[in-house]
């Protein structure tokens, strides 16, 4: 029986652009290797842009002056390799635009890091951002780019 979309799962998501580049976190596992946005679950009693704000701290020591929502969708396709979450999810991207710091892996990604379970700062042109088919979800992807042609 599917989940009430009320009880998805949220995951809020930033959408950070640089000199015609975008920031991503790059994944590199012994099987495979693929870019994620950065962004993260919304924790009970957080609101959705709080937690967008909390995950680029986190995750790219990061802290963001403003954001604006972009667009939401239901994540119907959340490769298990992505999340140790399973089940659809309601996603939420934000466009950050205004941060200070400069981006580098912290947080609980920096803590998990090993040889075999490896994070890394990505910064990619919008033509390469477009083509690889290793970014995740796809769905995020094919929306952003329509939303910036």
């Amino acid at each position: 029986m599917a989940k009430e979309p009320d009880q998805l799962r949220k995951r809020a998501t930033a959408v950070i652009i640089k000199d015609g580049k975008i920031l991503l976190m790059r994944r590199v596992k012994p099987d495979r290797e693929y870019f994620i946005f950065p962004g993260g679950g919304v924790d009970k009693g957080e609101t959705i842009e709080e937690a967008v704000r909390r995950e680029v701290k986190e995750e790219f020591c990061l802290d963001v002056k403003k954001c604006t929502l972009l667009f939401e969708f239901e994540n119907l396709v959340v490769p298990p390799f992505i999340t140790i979450n399973t089940g659809n999810r309601n996603e939420y991207y934000f466009l950050i635009e205004e941060y200070s710091g400069v981006p580098k892996i912290g947080g609980p990604e920096k803590e998990k890091m090993t040889e075999q379970n490896q994070y890394h700062v990505a910064w990619l042109t919008m033509e390469e951002f477009r083509k690889l088919p290793n970014i995740f979800p796809r769905e995020g992807v094919e929306k952003l780019a329509r939303l910036l042609s």
